[in-house]
C-alpha cells in the first residue's frame, strides 16, 4: 500500500526527483527528510493511518524535497497546497497529531 501511496503522492506534487522511503522507527517524529541521504523515512506508526493521512505525510515530505529546505517555506506550502489547502492541510495535520500523540510525546 505504501508503495501505491507514494506513487500518489509523486504524481501529485509532480516531484521528479530520486529518493528512497525506510520505515523505521524514529524517536522524535512521525516522519523526515534527508536530503544528505536523499531519503524519506516514516515511523511505522503511520502505517497504521487511513490512506489519506499516509497520502498527506508522503504530500508534506515531498514539499520539503521539491522545496529544498526542511522548513515550512511559503515554497514548502505552496507545493503542499497544490495537494492539500491549507485549511485541510491543518485539518489533516491536527488529525494525524491527535492519532499518533502517544508516539509525539
Amino acid at each position: 500500500m505504501l508503495e501505491d501511496v507514494l506513487e500518489r503522492a509523486k504524481e501529485l506534487t509532480k516531484y521528479q526527483g530520486e529518493f528512497r522511503v525506510k520505515v523505521r522507527p524514529l524517536k522524535t517524529s512521525i516522519a523526515r527528510v534527508s536530503f544528505r541521504h536523499g531519503t524519506i523515512t516514516v515511523d511505522p506508526s503511520v502505517l497504521n493511518l487511513s490512506e489519506e493521512e499516509i497520502l498527506y505525510i508522503l504530500v508534506h515530505e515531498l514539499a520539503h524535497l521539491k522545496a529544498g529546505t526542511v522548513y515550512h517555506s511559503s515554497l514548502f506550502w505552496e507545493v503542499v497546497s497544490q495537494v492539500f489547502p491549507k485549511e485541510i492541510a491543518v485539518e489533516m495535520e491536527d488529525r494525524i497529531i491527535l492519532k499518533l500523540r502517544k508516539k509525539l510525546v
